[in-house]
């Protein structure tokens, strides 16, 4: 989640289950250094850190994960499945290593989020209206104040009251069929795009 119009940038990652419940989220800081002030305000259990662009990388990630694993208490005997995208930062031999005892990584396909991510159909659109809703009554009634990194975690914490409902939780499982399991999530039409490509490669010839 970016707030660079309203003059800071912040990228927060969030996990969900399909019975409702919220992990705590890291905030990630456009910064050089990590201060708890910047937490401030910030939902309970809420983590942080600093990267030079507000993006994950793989460090990052194995942070999260560590947070997430401490947060659920997986074991061999309960294992936990942990539903992610493709990107970059979730590709590590340490995620794995870290990952082993108890937690079962399943990354999703490329391009299928808009369909099996449940986080992006019912929670992040309404996340991202409310924070953009906040920051504007901030500047309504701090007028001639930007926002500094210092306000987002208070900011995101009023927009994540509002929307971090047990019904999103389980609407958003619910709505890409991972829970209750519907393997015929796809039809033949959803993968029509791809057969464009499918047709005889072109030669060319140079004299």
């Amino acid at each position: 989640m970016t707030s660079e119009e309203k003059g800071e940038t912040t990228t927060i990652v969030c996990a969900v289950n399909a019975a409702g419940s919220y992990v705590p989220p890291i905030m990630i800081f456009k910064r050089k250094r990590m201060t708890d002030i910047l937490l401030k305000g910030a939902p309970a259990g809420t983590i942080g850190c600093c990267s030079s662009n507000s993006w994950i990388d793989r460090q990052i990630f194995l942070q999260w994960l560590r947070h997430f694993i401490a947060f659920i208490h997986p074991t061999m005997d309960n294992k936990v499945i942990l539903v992610m995208d493709g990107h970059m930062s979730h590709k590590s031999i340490e995620a794995i290593k870290m990952a082993c005892n108890g937690v079962v990584i399943l990354r999703l396909p490329p391009h299928t989020t808009h369909n099996l991510q449940p986080l992006d159909r019912t929670f992040f659109g309404p996340l991202k209206m409310n924070y953009n809703l906040e920051c504007d009554k901030f500047m309504f009634s701090n007028v001639g104040r930007r926002i500094t990194a210092f306000d987002l975690a208070d900011l995101f914490e009023a927009a994540c009251v509002k929307t971090a409902t047990m019904e999103k939780a389980v609407s958003g499982f619910k709505s890409t069929e991972i829970l209750p399991v519907n393997p015929d999530v796809f039809t033949d039409s959803d993968l029509l795009p791809s057969m464009v490509t499918e047709g005889p490669q072109a030669m060319h010839v140079h004299n």
